[in-house]
C-alpha cells in the first residue's frame, strides 16, 4: 500500500476501481475527504480506504462493475 496521505482522483479511481463521475458523486455528497491543493483536488486516502471498507462485497461488485468500459 502506498503510504501516501493525499493521492490524486486518477489514483483513488484506481487504487479501489471506480470511475471518476462515481468518485466525484462521493466527494460531493461528503462520504470521502478531498482537499484542494491550488488547482488540484486530492482525495484523503484514509477516508477512501474506509469508505471502500464500509461497503457490502455486492456494492463493492457493482461499483466496479461500472467502472469498467
Amino acid at each position: 500500500m502506498n503510504p501516501s496521505l493525499l493521492i490524486s482522483i486518477p489514483e483513488a479511481c484506481a487504487r479501489i476501481g471506480i470511475g471518476r463521475s462515481f468518485l466525484y458523486e462521493r466527494l460531493a455528497e461528503g462520504s470521502i475527504r478531498s482537499v484542494k491543493a491550488g488547482r488540484r483536488r486530492l482525495v484523503d486516502a484514509a477516508s477512501l480506504e474506509a469508505w471502500a471498507a464500509s461497503l457490502p462485497e455486492s456494492q463493492l461488485k457493482q461499483a466496479a462493475k461500472g467502472a469498467q468500459p
